[in-house]
């Protein structure tokens, strides 16, 4: 399958898949949620960090969410850390595509690990 086909496959199914399910479980998705979630289906962040195995860092469960946390704050132009955990505290779409905010403790953590 050459490059041109296999990317129209998959925003094909981002497209006609995944959108509508976001939609379904999180309500309407900003033109930026929209990009945030197809830079993300296309860069396929997670396969990369969750095969570093390194011995230093923070540990692999937590790893995805943070690498998808650095390109959320890439894509929403946000210029520090602060302000990307202030608005994964107001918005919901944004913290359920990063998934890097279960809990208040997570927060801490991320702000931690980000700063």
């Amino acid at each position: 399958m050459s490059l041109r086909e296999t990317l129209s496959s998959r925003w094909r199914k981002i497209q006609g898949e995944l959108f509508p399910w976001l939609e379904e479980a999180h309500g309407h998705l900003t033109a930026r949620h929209r990009q945030l979630v197809t830079v993300l289906e296309m860069a396929g962040i997670e396969a990369l960090v969750l095969g570093w195995r390194g011995g230093c860092g923070r540990p692999p469960s937590e790893r995805a969410a943070l690498a998808r946390a650095f390109v959320a704050k890439a894509v929403f132009n946000l210029g520090t850390t602060r302000a990307l955990i202030d608005w994964l505290a107001v918005d919901r779409a944004l913290r359920r595509t990063t998934s890097t905010t279960k809990s208040r403790k997570a927060a801490l953590s991320i702000s931690c690990v980000l700063s």
